[in-house]
């Protein structure tokens, strides 16, 4: 509880933070530098995938080292990591000079009297991604020895300088968008200077020292050959089809896209950052074969996952042309569908978390990525066969997307299955999806009545008055009808006590 309410007001803080970031660089930027930086920087993620599949590892192997090994081995582990994203580093950078440049300058759709700015971001945005490579297990080290804190923290204060990135866009002469990518660069310096000197203070297995074991950096690619699988399928779900977005419409659309990215970034970080105080528990629970503790963790972490979800997407998806008209005043054609597709699509994926968490808290990956790969490939495919046809809106490609990870939820439950036997299908199903579906349906009809029932003028006001209604709905919903009666017991004590202790 603890780790999560760290990773709760880190979110809370980078919500305000990053919506009011993203209506000063949106309005700043424009409609066509915007989508211009969004689909510039999808090549750099194109690449950078890389290093998600290495991070996985990463964060695995320090955990499970944690749990079962001595200082010695924890610290060969970090430094073998370390020697890891340098090499990784290395081969995105190669990839980004190359193959990257040629799709900047030849493929993508980008304006003619835009592409000298295009390129100088560019080699911005390369270099952003090579530090944040760098980075990668000082901030995983962070998470496995589970100071949560200093990692809500050290976010927070990024988040924040990124605010001020986005104030000096503003005020500073010149062009915004080269101004946005050499800033960003800072910030990026930054943070992982604030990580380093964290991680080399409070962390003796940082201090660096030539890794003893080449088996085991052997083992930490093997496992992240299979992982990139399944981070080559993410960005071709979500970069590559951006790509295909902006060769068949105009850099409009890909602002579009990029809105409804920025307002689904913010909504998903709140579940995926409690679930990252959750991660650490699943891999050692799994190594020490802790089998109870473990099916609690994933049906707990689950149930809270849908719920922290759907308090988000019922109201938002529900108010969605009323937010954007207060955030960005006006916004381009089809960016609602976007917001409203691409919600639903993250909340299947999301509230699969600790399944993929309980995959990987063992070595043996290899078939889950395979099938995750066609999975996610499919969604390409489709996406580009649909829009071949020419008689579907661009939004198209994410109601694929949301027909996609309801396939991938049920391949994930087969596989967590296969690993970790205790786990109950038709239990996780029906607190997971079926009771939380079903309570969202009766959220949306009491709203549709309400609405339909009540006057409200100010925009601000109404939005107020749906999510109240809506919170009021979800809270009671989850609490008598998914979570269990020891759950129920526990936050009743819990409220109480805080009550008793504020009354003293």
């Amino acid at each position: 509880m603890k780790n999560t309410l760290y990773m709760y007001v880190r979110m809370f803080v980078m919500l305000v933070v990053s919506l009011f970031t993203a209506r000063i660089v949106f309005n700043a930027l424009g409609v066509d530098d915007y989508g211009t930086y969004n689909v510039v920087g999808s090549v750099i993620v194109f690449f950078s995938f890389l290093n998600g599949g290495l991070s996985s590892a990463t964060k695995r192997y320090i955990t499970a080292e944690i749990a079962g090994g001595t200082e010695q081995t924890v610290k060969n582990v970090f430094n073998t990591c370390v020697v890891a994203h340098a090499l990784i580093a290395g081969i995105v950078l190669l990839l980004a000079e190359s193959v990257g440049l040629w799709c900047i300058n030849d493929v993508l759709n980008i304006p003619e009297n835009r592409m000298a700015a295009a390129n100088f971001v560019y080699q911005f945005s390369v270099l952003t991604a090579v530090f944040s490579i760098m980075q990668s297990p000082f901030s995983s080290a962070i998470v496995a020895f589970e100071r949560m804190d200093v990692y809500a923290y050290f976010t927070i204060i990024e988040a924040i300088c990124k605010l001020g990135v986005a104030y000096f866009i503003v005020v500073l002469p010149g062009d915004g968008m080269i101004n946005y990518g050499i800033l960003l660069f800072s910030v990026a310096i930054l943070i992982m200077a604030a990580y380093r000197f964290y991680c080399y203070r409070h962390f003796s297995i940082c201090k660096w020292k030539k890794p003893q074991d080449k088996n085991l950096l052997k083992q930490i690619f093997s496992f992240t050959s299979w992982s990139l699988l399944g981070q080559a399928s993410i960005v071709g779900t979500n970069q590559g089809v951006t790509v295909l977005v902006n060769y068949f419409f105009n850099v409009a659309v890909n602002a579009a896209m990029g809105v409804s990215n920025s307002i689904v970034n913010v909504v998903s970080g709140f579940v995926t950052n409690f679930q990252t105080a959750f991660n650490p528990q699943i891999i050692k629970s799994y190594v020490s074969q802790d089998w109870q503790y473990l099916q609690s963790l994933i049906l707990r972490s689950s149930k809270i996952s849908s719920f922290l979800i759907l308090i988000f997407l019922v109201p938002m998806y529900f108010e969605i042309d009323k937010v954007l008209l207060i955030w960005l005043g006006s916004y381009p054609q089809y960016t609602v569908e976007f917001c409203r597709w691409t919600l639903l699509s993250l909340y299947l994926d999301t509230v699969t978390g600790p399944l993929w968490m309980t995959i990987n808290a063992q070595t043996d990956i290899k078939r889950y990525q395979i099938a995750t790969l066609f999975t996610y490939g499919a969604n390409f495919l489709l996406s580009w066969l649909f829009l071949l046809l020419g008689n579907f809106p661009p939004y198209i490609v994410i109601i694929i997307r949301t027909t996609i990870f309801a396939i991938l939820m049920f391949v994930r439950l087969v596989f967590t299955k296969h690993f970790f036997k205790g786990l109950n299908i038709k239990q996780w199903l029906d607190v997971t999806v079926l009771r939380p579906a079903l309570i969202s349906i009766f959220a949306f009809a009491v709203l549709a009545f309400s609405v339909n029932h009540v006057t409200i003028n100010s925009r601000i006001l109404h939005i107020i008055f749906v999510t109240t209604i809506s919170l009021l709905c979800m809270i009671s919903g989850f609490f008598f009808f998914v979570f269990n009666k020891s759950e129920r017991n526990f936050l009743t004590n819990t409220i109480k006590n805080h009550m008793l202790r504020r009354i003293r």
